[in-house]
């Protein structure tokens, strides 16, 4: 049982993920106030999720937009956020529903892009 209780905050702090740091970014568009943010987690699986985000500079909070795994692009116009996804918005296999506006900003959804499976290779970047 004592070895129990020394192994297990040792294991529980070799866990800690240091999440912002382990963020392969696709896209940063600057809009407004905001960063529309785009990016992936690289130590999750070779099929991680891709998130986009909206971070708010000013009082340095993020909403969620979207969390897919079918992301072929992320655009700004018009205060207007794109989405374009290789055909319905999905997580895996499940269906996504999107929200159609986000603080200030409408979402608007593209279902046409064609997946040449396998996909694309993507150029992905830390953020210092």
């Amino acid at each position: 049982m004592r070895k129990f209780l020394i192994f297990t905050p040792i294991i529980v702090l070799g866990c800690v993920n240091k999440l912002q740091e382990d963020r392969l970014y696709l896209k940063e568009i600057k809009a407004k106030n905001k960063v529309i943010e785009w990016f992936y987690y690289s130590n999750v699986s070779s099929t991680s999720a891709d998130y986009v985000l909206l971070y708010d500079t000013i009082n340095g909070k993020s909403d969620t937009i979207v969390n897919s795994t079918n992301i072929k692009d992320v655009r700004f116009a018009n205060d207007t956020i794109a989405l374009f996804f290789y055909g319905k918005p999905e997580r895996y296999d499940d269906l996504l529903i999107i929200k159609k506006t986000i603080g200030d900003f409408e979402i608007i959804i593209d279902t046409n892009s064609i997946s040449n499976k396998p996909m694309p290779s993507r150029n992905s970047y830390l953020k210092k």
